[in-house]
Formats: structure tokens, sequence, C-alpha cells
């Protein structure tokens, strides 16, 4: 069997996005209801600065892994991937920034349980892109 480094380096990405989306929601964002609630601000604006320098590098580059193997070999599972992806997108963009805006001002109990709660998109697309990944290595 012949691998692609840009198949290894797909599965490694997602495998990382997927590992990185189970700690922030089952770990950092409940936990934001336990931060001291005089140095949110600080704690989030840290927070936020520093998963960014994390996952906006691995989000680009896995939507432009996922466009170029759906250009290369246009297929079905490539055009689910690219769909999930971009429904990740989709949530982060319409749902965890704004909420991540509000929360920059100051804790609110509300806009903590509604990034819980609508980041289970983001939780479940990552791993079904990850899992449909891994169920491809199975077939090849």
């Amino acid at each position: 069997m012949s691998v692609s480094i840009t198949a290894v380096l797909f599965t490694a990405v997602n495998g990382g996005l997927a590992v990185l989306i189970w700690l922030v929601q089952t770990i950092v964002y409940p936990g934001m209801h336990g931060w001291e609630k005089p140095r949110f601000v600080r704690l989030h604006r840290d927070y936020s600065r520093r998963i960014a320098f994390i996952v906006g590098p691995l989000m680009l580059l896995q939507a432009a892994l996922a466009l170029n193997r759906l250009a290369a070999a246009p297929n079905r599972l490539a055009v689910v991937h690219v769909l999930l992806i971009g429904g990740v997108w989709a949530a982060t963009i319409f749902f965890s920034v704004p909420l991540h805006r509000r929360l920059s001002g100051g804790y609110d109990v509300r806009n903590v349980d509604r990034l819980v709660a609508t980041n289970w998109l983001r939780t479940a697309g990552w791993s079904l892109v990850l899992l449909l990944d891994v169920l491809r290595w199975g077939n090849a």
C-alpha cells in the first residue's frame, strides 16, 4: 500500500483537532464556571489568545488538506469530509466566536452554558471527520 504524506498529515491534523476539541469540551469550557470572577476577563483573554495560536493553523491546514483531497480524488468520502469541516467552521463563526466576544467582557453563566452546548456541534463534527478518516485507512 502506497501512503502519501498528505494523507498521513490529514489524519494527524484530524486526530489533533479531535483530541483538542474533546479537552476543550470536557475540561476547559465547563471549567470556566470555576474561574475566579475578578480575574475572568484576563483568564479568558489569555486562553483565547493561546488556543487561537494552536487551533487556527490546524483548522486552516485541515481545510486546505480536505479541499486538496477533494480536488485530487473527488469521491463521497472527500465530499463528506469537506462538508463536516465546513460545518465546524460555521459553528465556530456563528456560535463560538460571538460567545467568546461576549465572554471577553466578563463572566456570564448563560454564555458559558451556551458555549458548552453549542460546542457539541464542533466536537461531533471533528470526531466524525477523524472517525471517517480512520475507517478510510482500514479500507485502504
